[in-house]
């Protein structure tokens, strides 16, 4: 013979299938909704901070490829000059140097006066600057230089 459980028997106090736990029953649909909804805000604040650190490691590695271009044109810029003291007019082939290529070219412009192209090529971007030069008797001097846009 079965035997009757407690929550069967007239009277008995109510338990987990009385009337509180019906009403416990939507409360728990109520927590998995706020739940769910504060695991919804978490994952879009982890994303903003994501992207905002993919942003600054980009703009990071943006600054430090121009930091280096800017460094290798003027090193293409003091070997040239470096090859007037020596008396080579000429300018240099492109050569790897400090991770990047270098080279330059000279034009004359007037009896010891020169206009100097010195370009850099790193990680996939090139600069080119220009350069007015004098050489003298006392020695090679820049008398003004820019940026060129590529």
């Amino acid at each position: 013979m079965r035997r009757r459980a407690r929550r069967d028997l007239p009277g008995a106090p109510a338990g987990r299938c009385g009337c509180a736990a019906a009403a416990r029953r939507g409360q728990g649909g109520f927590a998995l909704l706020v739940a769910l909804f504060v695991v919804f805000l978490l994952a879009m604040a982890l994303s903003l901070v994501g992207l905002s650190l993919a942003l600054r490691l980009r703009l990071a590695r943006d600054e430090a490829r121009g930091t280096a271009l800017a460094a290798l044109c003027d090193a293409a810029l003091a070997e040239t000059l470096a090859n007037f003291d020596a008396g080579r007019t000429a300018g240099i082939d492109e050569h790897p140097f400090g991770g990047g290529k270098i080279g330059s070219q000279v034009e004359t412009i007037a009896p010891r006066r020169y206009r100097i192209t010195a370009t850099a090529r790193f990680a996939g971007r090139s600069r080119a600057v220009l350069a007015d030069a004098v050489r003298d008797d006392q020695g090679t001097y820049v008398l003004h230089w820019r940026r060129l846009p590529l």
